[in-house]
């Protein structure tokens, strides 16, 4: 595969549908808080891509895409309409640099903006058991649309999530979330995606109740997009292997630091690495 010198704007919306810099569900987010609780979440994001795959077949090399995405999340529990269940509404909102060195584009904006909730059907604090079902509605708010911004996406789309956490003892836990994102078509293009399919699994050991570290791994299918009866991007059969640590810094605080990389893609872009941190304030 000759090396990338130019990178046309199907190529772009290509990277924008796929390689978004979303908040994926990490270890320990299915664990309800008790009603009352408040989060600000701040994550830091930066992906770098020089890959892309169609069909299992490379179609871009050297494409030298760096992302850099800070994400402001606003969590709320409380009583769910006094049934006695717990749920979070909240929003998420993305704001990021992207950086395309084989193409000189560049973009700079807020992304497309998140809102929906979790609600609890089993939420037993005293033995780490939790079960929750999440709806998420993103909106395509995001600057820069139809130029290939990664951050947004120029559709609406909708998150459905099933997550469950077990703990095992006082230092093993697993998460283990199931998600199906459903997509409306493009508004510029028209161009229409089939749903994703994605399992993630996170294996949690906690050396206290304030710190612990969790090997994480995620995996997606479907996907497959098409405009006009030609295929944008095939189905998807992607990995990705992560670790990462966690730690209270005082009685408010709370921060994660990740790395992510994909193991095997099949179609979309190919994340190298992706150093990522999350800052949590809980009051």
């Amino acid at each position: 595969m000759t090396t990338q010198r130019s990178i046309p704007l199907a190529m772009l919306m290509l990277l924008a549908g796929t390689a978004q810099a979303d908040i994926k569900p990490d270890s320990g987010d299915y664990a309800a808080l008790p009603p009352g609780t408040d989060l600000a979440l701040l994550y830091q994001q930066n992906p770098r891509i020089d890959k892309s795959y169609l069909g299992g077949h490379k179609v871009a090399d050297n494409l030298d895409l760096d992302l850099t995405v800070e994400v402001l999340r606003l969590v709320h529990f409380s009583e769910f309409f006094n049934t006695g269940l717990i749920w979070d509404p909240q929003i998420i909102v993305p704001y990021g640099h992207q950086d395309i060195g084989a193409s000189g584009q560049k973009n700079t904006g807020i992304g497309d903006v998140t809102f929906g909730a979790t609600v609890w059907t089993l939420a037993d604090m005293e033995r780490n058991r939790h079960l929750g079902w999440s709806l998420f509605i993103t909106a395509p708010t995001g600057a820069d649309k139809n130029q290939g911004f990664a951050l947004s996406n120029s559709r609406w789309a909708a998150d459905l999530q099933v997550g469950y956490v077990h703990g095992f003892d006082s230092h093993w836990t697993w998460d283990v979330v199931g998600e199906t994102e459903f997509y409306g078509e493009q508004r510029d293009t028209g161009a229409h995606r089939d749903p994703l399919v994605q399992l993630h699994n996170h294996l949690r050991y906690n050396f206290t109740p304030q710190t612990s570290v969790a090997l994480s791994y995620r995996h997606n299918w479907g996907s497959r997009e098409t405009l006009d009866g030609e295929v944008l991007d095939s189905s998807h059969n992607n990995g990705t292997v992560g670790l990462s640590a966690t730690t209270m810094l005082g009685k408010q605080w709370q921060l994660m630091g990740q790395y992510w990389r994909d193991v095997t893609v099949r179609s979309g872009p190919m994340t190298e690495h992706s150093i990522q941190f999350r800052l949590a304030y809980i009051y």
